[in-house]
């Protein structure tokens, strides 16, 4: 698998930064701070922490906590439509120069729904990767 895809594709195999382990860990100091957490549960899952090494095995450790991982679904949208935005991309990259081959060569025509696919790709991308880059959680009163 390319590493560039895997965040796409993959995103609970991405291996955890330093940065994702000091914001896992500062979202179980928030949760203790807003009573979600005892610093007993906070400890325990702190260690859970620097035992994990992927992004998968860091959403198990802080699950229970809400807001701190992405939700199962939108990791799952993120790899769905991303598979479908690379199949798209590809077939009709390959229809169009397959026209192009029998002289019948237009403009780009593909790119205006890779490029729209793409954005939708981007904002999935987006949102799943703020989950992993804040550092405090929000529990509802």
């Amino acid at each position: 698998m390319s590493t560039i895809l895997d965040p796409l594709l993959v995103p609970d195999q991405v291996r955890l930064t330093d940065a994702d382990r000091r914001a896992a860990v500062n979202k179980l100091h928030s949760a203790v701070r807003q009573a979600a957490l005892t610093p007993a549960q906070a400890s325990d899952r702190q260690d859970q922490v620097f035992a994990a090494r992927t992004r998968g095995e860091l959403r198990n450790v802080l699950s229970g906590v809400a807001n701190a991982a992405p939700p199962r679904g939108l990791t799952m949208a993120l790899r769905a439509v991303t598979g479908v935005w690379l199949v798209a991309c590809v077939v009709q990259f390959v229809v169009w120069i397959a026209l192009a081959l029998f002289g019948h060569f237009d403009g780009p025509w593909w790119l205006w729904s890779d490029l729209g696919l793409g954005a939708v790709v981007a904002i999935l991308w987006w949102t799943n990767e703020s989950y992993h880059r804040k550092s405090d959680v929000l529990v509802a009163q």
